[in-house]
């Protein structure tokens, strides 16, 4: 019975995120294009992250509070928006 409980634990753990990106957070997608110079943001465990690449990936996912995956890197520019950390998206997926 200890083993079944330890296998069934390992495979819902394993099967809780399910995305091709390395490393993903989930997040949503946020549309803040009425703001002056600001566009999609992301928004993930209370901190907000603006995108300088977003339109490289499948467009499909811009709706507003989509769910998604998405893995990055620091992106060391600025922004006009100042709405949250600049990123550089390495991968996105719909959740």
């Amino acid at each position: 019975m200890k083993w079944i409980s330890i296998i069934t634990l390992a495979l819902l753990v394993s099967c809780s995120k399910k995305t091709s990106c390395a490393g993903a957070i989930k997040g949503k997608l946020v549309n803040r294009t009425g703001l002056d110079g600001c566009g999609w943001l992301i928004e993930s465990k209370g901190k907000t992250y603006e995108p300088v690449n977003l339109g490289d990936f499948d467009s499909s996912i811009l709706e507003g509070n989509k769910r998604i995956f998405f893995s990055y890197t620091p992106f060391q520019g600025g922004s006009i928006c100042m709405m949250g950390e600049t990123i550089h998206l390495t991968c996105v997926t719909k959740r």
